[in-house]
């Protein structure tokens, strides 16, 4: 699998916290260029957590699925039998066999694939299961069509991202790994100062904690050996998305998707 290939040279930048002192002085403004990362790290079912390469893999009997895009490498199924038993809502990790066709991957279209299907279980902390499911050599074989007239669709869920690119500089200034929420660093233009004040101030706290302040507010925490079992990370997103998390925690099974 190629994200095996890749797992010594990503580790090789991300196995230690970075030092404050390697990057500006802590309270320089932060630059957030928009540029794509290599490896991609796989996302759970759910999306809260990432892996290079998630242990304990078993092939899966099934051979087609369909599903909502979520991202050019993610779709979102209904219900997959694959894994443990009782999950929908599902995100699944696409490796295309052709990289052309993720052009094709245009988010909330829906699409069939046919795949090799792998189910992966990784043990994280504390005493949480994280489930991943990857499509391995995908397939297009169908797909609603596209409307290039009508404007892009807004995300319907979202995914934590650990040390995307373009956070790179904010983490070297904090001296720590960064786990954000995926359509904040969509739209960094935006929602880049909120985040810069949040990861410069994150709270200790629990995943059984209550969630106070707007739903729309960005928050961050200290999140070590959770969001990528690679990292000690702080991971920062919405205050409804920790409120969802919140849920999931104590039901690892709820079926509700993370809000975008």
């Amino acid at each position: 699998m190629r994200l095996i290939l890749a797992v010594g040279a990503l580790l090789l930048v991300c196995s230690a916290p970075l030092r404050a002192d390697n990057g500006p002085a802590a309270g320089a403004s932060v630059a957030f260029p928009q540029v794509t990362g290599d490896p991609i790290p796989v996302h759970s079912a759910s999306g809260r957590f990432s892996s290079l390469d998630p242990p304990n893999q078993l092939e899966c009997s099934n051979r087609e699925v369909s599903g909502r895009v979520v991202a050019p490498s993610l779709i979102m199924v209904k219900q997959l039998a694959c894994g443990r038993p009782g999950h929908d809502n599902l995100l699944v990790n696409v490796q295309l066999s052709n990289p052309a066709d993720a052009a094709q991957m245009v988010t909330g279209r829906h699409v069939a694939i046919t795949a090799k299907f792998i189910s992966a279980l990784e043990d994280r902390v504390p005493t949480f299961v994280a489930e991943f499911l990857i499509a391995e050599k995908a397939k297009l074989v169908a797909e609603d069509p596209i409307d290039r007239s009508a404007p892009p669709a807004k995300p319907f869920t979202s995914y934590m991202m650990c040390q995307p690119p373009e956070l790179d500089m904010l983490a070297r200034q904090l001296g720590r790994e960064l786990c954000v929420q995926s359509t904040i660093v969509a739209d960094l233009a935006v929602t880049g100062p909120a985040l810069e004040a949040a990861a410069r101030a994150p709270q200790k706290v629990s995943p059984d904690d209550s969630v106070p302040g707007n739903a729309d507010a960005i928050s961050c925490r200290f999140d070590p050996g959770v969001s990528d079992r690679h990292l000690s990370a702080i991971a920062c997103a919405r205050n409804n998305y920790w409120a969802w998390y919140k849920t999931k925690w104590k039901d690892p099974l709820s079926s509700i998707p993370a809000p975008p």
